[in-house]
């Protein structure tokens, strides 16, 4: 075998490699926004305490979104919900995207390019939407008095803890 056939062969694999990444990329984040959607009107978020129904939090609120108050929370996702729109849309939007990312890469002629502004076009958006969260975020815990801050910290470490001694019960097993 010469070496021209060597160093094809190696990027050949290598750009398998990378196709397969992105393919399982992509099923996992269709297999996110189908479960997503289809557990969308299932009544309350079951995340927590048995008896516990907890209001959903649009992930850009982040992880501590769960923790406030359930008036600051709902006020909170109303406040993202005016400023970045339904995360219905959002996710339409992303439907819309992988639909045009799976196109190019069943394309014959393959466009990085495309493949490389169809990922941007992702990654603007969620990250305006995920600095809005951010920004309500920070303007509800800015209007808490110390103790309701206290309390919100606690909240926070009883819902790391209980995830946190979930996973270690998970991987005994």
């Amino acid at each position: 075998m010469s070496d021209t056939d060597k160093s094809t062969r190696a990027r050949t694999a290598l750009w398998v490699k990378v196709l397969l990444a992105v393919s399982l990329t992509l099923n996992l984040l269709v297999l996110g926004v189908i479960v997503g959607a289809g557990s969308r009107d299932h009544g309350p978020d079951r995340r927590g305490p048995p008896g516990e129904a907890r209001m959903r939090v649009d992930p850009a609120l982040g992880p501590f979104a769960r923790a406030l108050p359930e008036t600051a929370r709902r006020e909170a996702m109303a406040e993202l919900e005016a400023q970045s729109g339904p995360l219905r849309a959002s996710r339409e939007e992303l439907a819309s995207q992988l639909a045009e990312i799976l196109e190019v890469l069943r394309s014959e002629t393959y466009d990085g390019n495309r493949m490389a502004a169809l990922f941007e076009e992702q990654r603007a958006g969620w990250n305006e939407r995920t600095e809005t969260g951010r920004r309500i975020m920070l303007d509800k815990i800015d209007a808490m008095s110390a103790s309701e801050r206290a309390e919100f910290a606690d909240r926070i470490d009883k819902g790391f803890r209980r995830v946190l001694d979930k996973n270690r019960g998970d991987a005994d097993r």
